[in-house]
C-alpha cells in the first residue's frame, strides 16, 4: 500500500499521483528540522523530531480519509509522541510533548494530581489511535542524544522549557515549509545574502562627518560600538543620550559582531511601531528594503488558524502559510511580538523562534521593557545568550537597574567607555518643572512658544489637545499624532512637521509617546505631561536635538483637565517622577536621577512580586522525575497588552484597496499581509463593538476587519472612536 501524506491541493483526492508519499513528507521535514535545529547544536533531535511527527498518518483510517472515502477525523500527531515516549522513557516523553502539539500548540505538560483534560499527558495516556506498519518505512533510532543544556539548580526548568520550544519552532517550520513547498510548487529559498556584504554597504551608507560638535561625538560613539564588536558574544548595554546615532552604531556592532561570530541576521527589538517605521526606513535606505523586515502585529496575518470552526480549512490554511518565519537578514519588530511570540504556545507564533538562535538582538529602549513581566522577560534574553547563540544588546539613553533580573551567573558588558560623561557632553536642553497646567494653561503657552511639540499620555488628551488648537485663530500649521493614525498617516504628518521646521514656520505639533523615541525631529521647545522620568528624558531627545541651540527647553507639566487625567498604568511612575524631583531638583533628569528612579521603581516593584505578575515562571519546574511545563498557562498569562484590541484595516488608498481586494478573494501572501501593516490601526474591544454596531465595518470571514466608512476616518487625527460614553479611551496611552 502506498501511505500518503498530503494531496495536491491541500483538500480533494484527485489520485495517487497527484498526492506526496507520506515517506517522502517525513524525510524532508526530518532533513529541514535538523538543518533549522543545527544552529543551537540539535540537528540530530530536530531531523528525529521531523521522521516522527506524522507517524499517526499511517492509519488505515487516516489513509480512507485523505483518499476521500471518510470524513471521520484522525488524530495523527499522538502516534509519534508515544512512540518516543515508549522508546525513551522520561526523556522520550519530554520530547513528544513538541510532536503532539505541532498542530494544535503545546499543552500544559500535566502530571501528577495537575492532569487535567486537555494536557499532554492526558491525551499520551488515553489515545486510542489504530496499530500501523510504520516501521516498515520509518527506522527509529536505538539510541537517544539530546542536546547539552548550559543551566544549573536556578535557571533548569526554563532553560528546558526553552529548549522544548525551540524543537517546536524547529519541527513547525519544517512541516509548513514542506507541506507548502509541495502544494505550490514553489520552493521557499532564503534570500541569498552575506553579512559582509552589509556590512560594506553600511560602511558605505554611514553619513559622513561634517565636523559639528553632535556629529564628532556620534563618531566617537560609532567607534566605541566597532571596537566592541570584536568582543565575545554575551549580553550588553549600550547607553547612548538621545540624539547620539544609536541606530546606525549599534546596527555597525551587530554586523561587525557578526561577521566575527559567524551568526545569521539582526534583529531589533523596539516598543513601539512608530519607532520601527523610521528605523526600517533609515536601514532599509542603506542597506535595501529586500534585506529588511518590519513586522509587528497591526495585522494579525495568522488571525483565524485555530479555534475558528467558521473559517473554511483552506482559508485557514492559506492565511498561515502567509505568517512569517523571519528568515531575512534585518528584521524589526516589537516587544509585544518579539516576547509573546516567545512565550506562544501556538504554532503561527512560535514558528520563527529558532531563527532567533545565531543573531544579534538589540533591545531599543530597553527601560519600556513590560515592568509587570520583567523577571520572564530577562529569562528569556538570558537564555538565548545562554544556550542559543545569541548577542543581546540593551539600548537606552536611561539604562534601567534591570542586572539583577537576569541569569545570575551571566555577566553584562557596557559597549560605552563613560556613559556619565558621555551624557554631559551631550547635555542639550533644561529641564523645568512648570506646575499644574490646564488645556487652556497650554495653549497659551503655544502661543508663547510658537514652535513646540507638546507630549501628553492619552490619545484621548492629544484629540482635545488638537481640536482646541485648530479652532484658535492664533495658530496655523498643527499636527497630530497618535495610534489612531495608520503608519503611512503618520509618516506623511511627520515629513511634513520636518519641512515646516527646516523653513523655520511656526508648528505646533500634539502627540502621545510614541514620538518621545525613536523619532528623528528637532523642536525648540517640548512640553511633556506628568510620566516616568524615562519617558521624560526621551521626550527630551526631541529637542535642540541637533544642537544648533545654546540649550533646549523642556516643561514639564501636571494636566488638569478631564481627558489629561493620568492613565492608571502610568500613575505609579508618574509619582515616582514627582517624589525624585522633589529630592534632586535639577538633578533628576540627570544620570543620578535616573539611577534613583528606577532602583526604588524596581524595589517596589518586586518587593509586590509586580516583576513576575503573573507568577510565569513558577508555571516551569523540574523535581526530581516530576516535570511541569505549562506552555498554554504561560501562553495565556505573558500579554504585554491585557486588554483585547482588535486591528482595523483602514482602507482609503489605491494600495490598500487592492491589498483588501486580494482578502476579499482568498488570496493571502506574505508580501500583502506585511503591506498591510502600513493601514492597520488597533483598537479596544469596546471602541470595536461601537464601530460594528455603527456598521461602520467589513468583517471578512478570514478575520479581517476593514473600515468601510470613510467617515470615521481623518488623516489630521486618525480613526475617530471618541464619545462621551467612552471609557477605555483614556487608557489608550499611544
Amino acid at each position: 500500500m502506498k501511505y500518503l501524506g498530503h494531496t495536491k491541493d491541500g483538500k480533494c483526492f484527485t489520485g495517487e499521483e497527484n498526492s506526496q508519499e507520506l515517506i517522502t513528507h517525513l524525510k524532508n521535514v526530518s532533513n529541514y528540522a535538523e538543518k533549522f535545529a543545527m544552529s543551537f547544536d540539535a540537528g540530530e533531535m530536530g531531523a528525529l523530531l521531523g521522521l516522527v511527527h506524522d507517524l499517526g498518518k499511517y492509519q488505515i483510517n487516516f489513509q480512507d480519509r485523505i483518499r476521500g472515502r471518510s470524513k471521520v477525523k484522525v488524530d495523527h500527531a499522538t502516534l509519534g509522541a508515544k512512540v518516543l515516549a515508549e522508546s525513551w522513557k522520561e526523556m522520550g516523553w519530554l520530547h513528544g510533548m513538541v510532536v503532539a502539539g505541532h498542530h494544535t500548540g503545546l499543552k500544559d505538560s500535566g502530571c501528577g494530581s495537575n492532569m487535567g483534560d486537555n494536557t499532554y499527558s492526558s491525551r499520551i495516556n488515553n489515545y486510542q489511535g489504530q496499530d500501523t506498519e510504520y516501521s516498515n518505512e520509518i527506522n527509529i533510532p536505538s539510541d537517544f542524544k539530546p542536546k547539552m543544556i548550559n543551566c544549573d539548580n536556578e535557571t533548569m526548568s526554563f532553560a528546558f522549557a526553552t529548549y522544548f520550544k525551540m524543537l517546536f519552532s524547529c519541527l513547525v517550520d519544517a512541516d509548513w515549509t514542506d507541506t507548502e513547498e509541495y502544494i505550490t510548487d514553489i520552493s521557499r529559498d532564503s534570500l541569498p545574502y552575506t553579512i559582509q556584504e552589509l556590512d560594506k554597504k553600511l560602511i558605505s551608507g554611514i553619513p559622513a562627518n561634517n565636523g559639528s560638535f553632535i556629529n564628532n561625538i556620534r563618531a566617537e560613539i560609532l567607534k566605541d560600538c566597532q571596537e566592541a564588536s570584536q568582543r565575545e558574544q554575551g549580553l550588553f548595554t549600550l547607553t547612548v543620550p538621545t540624539g547620539g546615532g544609536k541606530t546606525l552604531s549599534s546596527l555597525s556592532f551587530a554586523l561587525q559582531h557578526a561577521l566575527k561570530h559567524n551568526l545569521k541576521r539582526i534583529i531589533y527589538v523596539i516598543p513601539y511601531t512608530s519607532i520601527i517605521e523610521q528605523n526600517a526606513d533609515v536601514i532599509a535606505n542603506i542597506l535595501g528594503k529586500e534585506f529588511v523586515l518590519e513586522h509587528h502585529s497591526q495585522v494579525d496575518e495568522t488571525k483565524g488558524i485555530l479555534g475558528e470552526d467558521d473559517i473554511e480549512e483552506d482559508i485557514k490554511k492559506r492565511i498561515k502559510w502567509a505568517s512569517e518565519n523571519w528568515d531575512i537578514p534585518i528584521i524589526l519588530t516589537t516587544n509585544v511580538q518579539f516576547f509573546e511570540s516567545f512565550f506562544s504556545n501556538k504554532p503561527s507564533k512560535a514558528r520563527k523562534l529558532h531563527n532567533i538562535a545565531e543573531s544579534v538582538v538589540i533591545f531599543d529602549e530597553a527601560q519600556m521593557l513590560p515592568r509587570e513581566l520583567l523577571s520572564p522577560s530577562m529569562y528569556a534574553i538570558s537564555e538565548l545568550v545562554t544556550n542559543y547563540k545569541v548577542t543581546a544588546i540593551l539600548c537606552s539613553a536611561t539604562q534601567p537597574a534591570i542586572s539583577q533580573y537576569k541569569y545570575e551567573k551571566l555577566k553584562i558588558s557596557e559597549i560605552i567607555g563613560n556613559p556619565g560623561e558621555l551624557a554631559k557632553k551631550l547635555k542639550r536642553v533644561e529641564y523645568e518643572v512648570i506646575g499644574k497646567k490646564s488645556d487652556e494653561d497650554i495653549l497659551e503657552m503655544f502661543a508663547e512658544n510658537r514652535k513646540t511639540l507638546c507630549i501628553v499620555n492619552s490619545r484621548k488628551h492629544a484629540y482635545a489637545l488638537y481640536k482646541l488648537v485648530s479652532e484658535d485663530e492664533r495658530f496655523k500649521n498643527i499636527y497630530h499624532l497618535s495610534t489612531l493614525m495608520h503608519c503611512t498617516n503618520r509618516r506623511e504628518v511627520l515629513k511634513k512637521v520636518k519641512e515646516r521646521l527646516e523653513k523655520n514656520d511656526d508648528v505646533i505639533l500634539i502627540a502621545t509617546s510614541l514620538v518621545e523615541a525613536g523619532v528623528d525631529i528637532d523642536f525648540p521647545v517640548v512640553m511633556r505631561s506628568i510620566a516616568g522620568i524615562d519617558n521624560i528624558i526621551q521626550a527630551g531627545g526631541r529637542a535642540n536635538r541637533e544642537g544648533k541651540l545654546k540649550k533646549g527647553r523642556v516643561l514639564v507639566f501636571e494636566p488638569t483637565s478631564d481627558a489629561g487625567k493620568i492613565p492608571k498604568v502610568i500613575q505609579s511612575m508618574a509619582s515616582l517622577t514627582k517624589e525624585v524631583i522633589a529630592v534632586l531638583g535639577e538633578e533628576a533628569f540627570e544620570m543620578k536621577g535616573v539611577t534613583m528612579y528606577f532602583e526604588n521603581l524596581y524595589h517596589a516593584s518586586s518587593s509586590d512580586n509586580i516583576l513576575d505578575s503573573k507568577n510565569i515562571l513558577d508555571e516551569f519546574e523540574i523535581k526530581g522525575n516530576s516535570y511541569r511545563f505549562n506552555f498554554e498557562t504561560v501562553a495565556k498569562k505573558y500579554k504585554i497588552i491585557e486588554d483585547n484590541t482588535e486591528n482595523i484595516i483602514i482602507n482609503l488608498s489605491k494600495e490598500s484597496k487592492e491589498l483588501t481586494e486580494e482578502l476579499r478573494q482568498h488570496i493571502f501572501k506574505r508580501v500583502s499581509t506585511r503591506k498591510l501593516q502600513q493601514y492597520s490601526v488597533s483598537i479596544y474591544k469596546n471602541e470595536y463593538q461601537k464601530l460594528l454596531e455603527e456598521n461602520a465595518l467589513e468583517v471578512l470571514d478570514s478575520g479581517f476587519n476593514i473600515l468601510n466608512n470613510n467617515q470615521y476616518y481623518k488623516g489630521e487625527t486618525g480613526l475617530d472612536i471618541f464619545t462621551d460614553n467612552n471609557k477605555n479611551a483614556e487608557c489608550s496611552i499611544i
